[in-house]
């Protein structure tokens, strides 16, 4: 990663980005999915379904698409730009292989969106393709229905940070914090300034409580969620508009906090939407789930090596190789997981409803 990506990028995405590619299961079925990729059949859809824009029909979206990719750098790319109907305030950035990428906008948002913010919004898209966030289709690897939870999660985490990435790409593009929170606040509540001002410290307070509910909630779905809570993302965008590095590349001087602190505090913010168990609270996780593992393998009289290997990728191999040591000392192996099983489950309720 060299030139502008390594002064945007979000410190966490690069890392968990590289992290998952580095893990064999998620790997395989991202490089699947990119292989399934059905660039007709998208397109079809998009040709006879929407409008495919030009500088001719849509003059100044297409202009800031052209100059958002100019700016990023990305002028070796083909990109095909799209409208389609719907009252969703949404935008995509698609992936076909090769240098060719398709941009969606839909007319709710083109609708709501001033000049600014909808630059900021086009450069966040086209933050998507330069930082190559397609390697990792989140929710095409997870349609796959191969991953446990504790993954799932894992890409959901390094999702989130990927757009937190994204959102600095479009700011960059626009060079309009105001634009860019805006863009946010209608996106929450469908209006922005002037009926609605930014402050920090009441969106701090909201974070806060956010992050209390989501641990006490039985709904656990935002630990789902593919991209962060709103409120998140202002308080991230702000933060990265004070940045030493935004003065930098904005050329405002030379001003503004480290980098490395606004990361530092984006990913204690980020946290509110994730389950972080203490080292005791993953010793009980641990242990229900290796009982719980020897148990089911166990149920046809058989614990086979492929299930051995299985269970290791699951728990920490100090807690398996305790496990399997006093299941041989057991008399009735099915029988002695079942009760540990039981008993190991029994602790989970302390623990918050994420983590369990």
């Amino acid at each position: 990663m060299t030139g502008i990506s390594q002064q945007l990028r979000f410190s966490s995405d690069e890392e968990n980005y590289s992290k998952l590619l580095s893990d064999e299961t998620i790997s395989a079925l991202a490089k699947k999915r990119l292989k399934d990729v059905q660039e007709d059949g998208y397109r079809r859809d998009l040709l006879g379904n929407s409008l495919r824009i030009s500088s001719k029909i849509a003059p100044d979206l297409f202009s800031l698409v052209e100059n958002a990719q100019a700016k990023l750098g990305l002028n070796g790319k083909s990109i095909e730009v799209y409208i389609y109907n719907s009252a969703d305030l949404n935008a995509s950035c698609a992936y076909l292989g090769g240098d060719r990428i398709i941009l969606t906008f839909s007319s709710g948002l083109l609708k709501t969106m001033s000049h600014d913010e909808l630059n900021f919004v086009v450069g966040h898209e086209l933050g998507h393709a330069l930082f190559e966030h397609y390697a990792l289709p989140t929710h095409g690897i997870l349609d796959e229905n191969n991953l446990g939870a504790e993954k799932a999660m894992q890409l959901m985490f390094r999702s989130r940070r990927a757009e937190v990435s994204a959102d600095r790409a479009g700011l960059y593009v626009c060079e309009s914090p105001a634009a860019a929170i805006n863009s946010f606040l209608k996106l929450s509540c469908g209006v922005a300034d002037p009926i609605i001002s930014f402050n920090r410290d009441e969106y701090a307070t909201q974070i806060r409580e956010l992050g209390e509910l989501g641990n006490n909630l039985e709904d656990t779905t935002h630990c789902y969620s593919s991209h962060p809570f709103n409120p998140i993302r202002v308080l991230a965008v702000e933060l990265y508009a004070k940045s030493h590095e935004y003065s930098q590349i904005t050329g405002n001087g030379s001003n503004g906090v480290s980098l490395a602190s606004v990361d530092k505090e984006i990913n204690r913010v980020l946290k509110f939407m994730e389950p972080v168990p203490s080292e005791q609270h993953k010793a009980i996780i641990a242990e229900c789930l290796c009982w719980g593992g020897i148990w089911v393998a166990l149920a046809d009289g058989d614990f086979v090596e492929a299930e051995h290997e299985n269970l290791k990728e699951q728990v920490e191999e100090d807690v398996y190789n305790r496990c399997i040591e006093e299941l041989s000392k057991s008399c009735s192996s099915s029988v002695h997981a079942r009760d540990k099983f039981f008993q190991s489950v029994a602790p989970l309720k302390s623990l918050s409803a994420p983590d369990r």
